[in-house]
């Protein structure tokens, strides 16, 4: 084994818990980078969505579920173009297909299989859910989302939400009993001289707020469980284009090679697969036309692509317990010599999982398949990391060790984005792509 000059910063030994509330707020921020015009709308609609469940009467349990369905109810609508995203934000829209979208998504992650199904048709009209196959109240809280979701598009940004109430319920009420259930609008009536919450909405603290009111903000994912729900979220980073539909994938099942060859323990490899997962979320914030562009990019569009490592870090830093993670995942662009991005991070502050991540980005990046080019060859991809190395950019111990396990860490590669492949083109012809 190739020594290298990096330490070894080991995270605690006991199973990481991580708040699943702070999770989805997070990564809801995450999926607001798309535009301006779309921040906070997810803790919006879940912040409404249990106000209205509350003022409904449902139990603690049904409301519990609105929160989470709230905070990722449009989780599938970010492999659209930014147009399209922003329709969804039209009182008057079409745009349902990404509620399809998104059911599928969440279905991969076993505890919110009730949180895809009030998802998938949470844009449905009330009298279209008349005589669908499907659990009457789940049916119910997927309409209590679809208001929410409607009373927050009929708030323009930069006004405040007090001010818009009477149109926002006039809009709802005129399609009371068609677009919406009349009870739900009533509720929503029976909330509209509370002036506090329209003020709630507006507030900077708006997430504290949210995180309060459900049962579910005490509930945690152990490392299993996170590592199962980044798998589905490293989908609605890399599914936005072709260009990128394996990547993720590809990423974290080399970095975790690389671990197991390095000799960390299980835990470590883990949480190096939840990273690697997890490493190109700031990339929600580069348009898809920027991400898709077959020629060199243009200075302020590289810009736009190196801003995506900031990113990465500021939204994974929101999730106590992803500390490691955060680390290890936002240093993916940083160089030994001090000339990476975003921080400029040099040997003395780059630990040895930052420095494995690093290889593991370059390594895929080359060997992957990509629509303008093929990927690299055995011998090609190396004297690509080779020279790096000598130039002081990576790693020479990890490159070292990728040299002589080459075979079979590029089998472990092409395996999960094989898979990840697979997986795409199967979303694509559903029809949710």
């Amino acid at each position: 084994m190739h020594a290298t000059e990096a330490s070894h910063d080991t995270p605690p030994g006991k199973d990481i818990q991580v708040n699943l509330i702070d999770l989805l707020g997070s990564l809801s921020g995450a999926m607001d980078l798309v535009s301006p015009a779309v921040v906070d709308h997810h803790k919006r609609v879940a912040y409404l969505a249990v106000r209205l469940g509350a003022q409904l009467g449902l139990p603690r349990a049904d409301v519990d579920d609105l929160l989470l369905a709230g905070l990722v109810h449009d989780i599938g609508a970010f492999h659209d173009s930014l147009d399209a995203r922003l329709d969804t934000l039209r009182f008057e829209t079409d745009q349902v297909f990404h509620a399809e979208a998104g059911y599928r998504l969440l279905l991969k992650f076993p505890e919110f299989t009730r949180i895809a199904r009030v998802v998938r048709w949470h844009h449905t009209r009330f009298e279209d859910m008349q005589g669908l196959d499907e659990d009457p109240q789940v049916l119910r809280l997927a309409g209590v989302i679809h208001l929410a979701d409607r009373v927050d598009a009929a708030c323009r940004r930069g006004h405040a939400s007090l001010e818009q109430v009477p149109l926002a319920l006039e809009r709802v009420a005129a399609r009371a009993g068609s677009t919406f259930d009349p009870g739900q609008v009533a509720a929503l009536q029976g909330l509209a001289g509370f002036a506090g919450l329209w003020q709630d909405l507006d507030s900077p603290e708006l997430f504290t707020i949210l995180r309060g009111l459900g049962a579910s903000a005490s509930r945690t994912l152990g490392l299993a469980e996170l590592s199962a729900f980044t798998v589905l979220f490293a989908q609605v980073i890399d599914f936005r284009s072709r260009f990128t539909s394996t990547h993720s994938r590809g990423v974290a099942a080399t970095a975790v090679a690389l671990c197991k060859v390095v000799g960390f323990n299980e835990q470590e490899c883990e949480l190096m697969r939840v990273a690697g997962d997890l490493h190109d979320v700031g990339k929600l914030a580069v348009p898809t036309g920027i991400l898709e562009k077959p020629g060199k990019l243009t200075p302020e569009e590289y810009a736009r692509v190196m801003e995506h490592a900031i990113h990465t870090h500021a939204v994974l830093g929101r999730v106590p317990g992803l500390e490691v993670v955060k680390t290890w995942a936002a240093s993916h662009h940083e160089r030994l010599d001090g000339n990476g991005y975003p921080f400029q991070l040099d040997k003395a502050s780059l630990e040895l999982g930052s420095r494995i991540m690093a290889v593991a980005d370059v390594f895929t990046a080359l060997t992957e398949d990509r629509p303008y080019r093929p990927g690299m060859t055995r011998e090609q991809a190396l004297a690509v990391l080779q020279d790096m190395a000598r130039a002081g950019s990576l790693d020479s111990g990890v490159v070292g060790l990728l040299s002589e396990e080459f075979d079979v860490v590029n089998a472990v590669r092409q395996e999960a984005q094989g898979q990840a492949r697979v997986e795409f083109e199967n979303f694509a012809r559903s029809g949710a792509a």
